[in-house]
């Protein structure tokens, strides 16, 4: 019996390729290396050619006799579903250039249409290149992704038979986990990886549909009106006593400033929620209630979720009584999730929409060293080390110091900005003097998005996650780009993968490749 050979067609190294996929076998290895310009994919785990007319032709050549090729993955276009099987004709098989026969195809499926003609309820993500349907693919089954905008969710199920392997290519993107009750592996998302694993799993002759969850506009409305009710609520002597000391904590335990703005509303709501109740008669049932009634009930988002438990869990820490024991509060779990990015291009078009000197510095400075907000406005002028290249990050995130590249192209800019502004103590400072606000960043950068044309619902953090995308997509070790960022590590056994700071002067900053001004 001939072994089963599968061609399917995938992108690989900047190119289509015909990949070349079987079991193993010594006798077919042979025949494959023998048609020269073959090569071995370890990423993919098959032989493969480029994609070519000809190439297709000296593959059933040369296996012709020693195997049983199924090319239905590859018989279509990459944009046309096949809806009938290809057939191979004797004269292929004798390298009759007119040989290859296929079945009338049908019409492509207008946009929101599936086959069948019914409607998509959902709103469909087109993956161009790479994502196509394959039909009468015998060995696996469809692969369903779905995007849970509310949560930075991608979620993947597979509708039949999968690979184990998949499995591993999955984890690459990062931590996954497995819901088994509905069978879904759960990983966070963003445009890269859902076009990356739709390109693995269609390179593999898989069916891949793309749907994305929104908020729906009646929920929108729900939360609304079910806030302002909350909120309209009179707070008794001992909840305001309550804030008050959750106030004087966060100050006298050092918090940030964000922490503070985000934990005092949100125990507010609490207490208002049951605001003829004390603080301290509140039980442990009451507020499971509170989360099946008020988060879970108007669909709010597992980090909403842990943010309202964080805040109720300081308090009951700090407050010392009561009949809630913060310990055994549960919180929910989330997927790890990552902001959108933007594209060399699009940050290109930010960088040089500003035209206040001060403005692009600090756009600038926001890329190409990957700083926050509260970082970019508290650097001093003494935080430059020029003759060493670096720039020193004092009490970043966590109160953790750092240092971070300066590139070449940024020293100039700087040197500019000096020459204009004069700053005294501070790089930016505002015009009576004294360090530049938080707001303003935010409005430089909103004003060079409109500038820009560029559309998208994001914050100067953008620039930041796009500065640590554009190093890995570059080649550069994670490990080196944790650093950077300042980030903690996710799993105890990275500190052993700390890498010394020195290193770190070398790396040549993604602001090089673009050609800004």
């Amino acid at each position: 019996m001939k072994r089963k050979v599968f061609l399917k067609r995938f992108y690989h190294r900047d190119k289509l390729r015909i990949g070349i996929f079987f079991g193993y076998d010594q006798k077919l290895i042979a025949a494959v290396k023998v048609m020269g310009n073959v090569t071995y994919s370890q990423t993919n785990t098959c032989f493969y050619l480029d994609d070519s007319e000809d190439n297709i032709k000296l593959i059933l050549r040369s296996l012709k006799d020693i195997a049983d090729i199924d090319i239905s993955a590859i018989s279509g276009s990459d944009r046309i579903p096949i809806t009938e099987p290809v057939t191979i004709s004797p004269e292929v098989l004798n390298n009759d250039p007119g040989g290859i026969s296929q079945k009338q195809k049908t019409d492509e499926s207008p946009p929101g249409v599936v086959s069948g003609g019914e409607p998509v309820k959902e709103e469909i993500i087109p993956c161009p290149r790479t994502v196509r349907k394959v039909i009468n693919c015998k060995q696996f089954g469809p692969v369903e992704f779905t995007i849970r905008e509310n949560e930075n969710l991608l979620v993947i199920k597979f509708q039949g038979c999968y690979d184990p392997s998949w499995i591993e290519e999955m984890k690459s993107y990062g931590r996954i986990r497995y819901n088994s009750k509905r069978c879904e592996w759960l990983l966070a998302w963003t445009k890269i990886t859902c076009d990356s694993l739709a390109d693995y799993f269609a390179s593999r002759g898989v069916e891949v549909s793309v749907s994305r969850m929104v908020v729906s506009d009646e929920t929108k409305a729900k939360r609304q009106a079910s806030g302002d009710d909350i909120r309209g609520r009179e707070l008794g002597k001992e909840a305001l006593k309550a804030l008050e000391q959750m106030k004087s904590h966060l100050e006298e335990s050092r918090y940030s400033e964000r922490t503070s703005k985000s934990y005092l509303p949100l125990l507010e709501i609490f207490f208002k929620y049951y605001n003829t109740t004390d603080p301290q008669e509140i039980s442990e049932e009451q507020v499971s209630l509170f989360v099946h009634d008020f988060i879970i009930g108007n669909s709010y988002s597992s980090s909403y979720q842990n943010q309202v438990v964080s805040a109720i869990k300081t308090w009951y820490d700090i407050s010392g009584t009561g009949k809630i024991n913060p310990q055994i509060l549960e919180r929910p779990r989330r997927g790890r999730a990552l902001p959108k990015v933007f594209s060399k291009d699009e940050v290109k078009r930010i960088l040089n929409a500003a035209k206040n000197g001060k403005h692009k510095l600090i756009l600038w400075m926001a890329y190409s060293c990957g700083l926050r907000r509260s970082e970019i406005i508290n650097i001093k002028i003494n935080d430059l080390d020029r003759d060493r290249g670096i720039l020193l990050i004092r009490e970043g995130k966590g109160r953790v110091d750092r240092i971070v590249p300066v590139s070449e192209k940024v020293w100039e800019k700087i040197d500019e900005y000096s020459a204009s502004f004069t700053p005294v103590e501070y790089l930016f400072e505002g015009a009576g003097g004294g360090r530049y606000s938080v707001e303003s960043v935010y409005q430089v950068f909103k004003q060079a998005l409109r500038r820009a044309g560029i559309k998208k619902d994001v914050g100067v953090h953008s620039l930041r996650h796009s500065y640590a995308t554009h190093l890995h997509e570059s080649g550069l070790d994670i490990r080196y780009i944790q650093e950077l960022l300042g980030h903690k590590s996710s799993k105890t056994t990275e500190i052993y993968t700390h890498v010394s700071r020195r290193n770190l002067v070398a790396v040549r900053s993604p602001i090089e490749d673009i050609d800004v001004t």
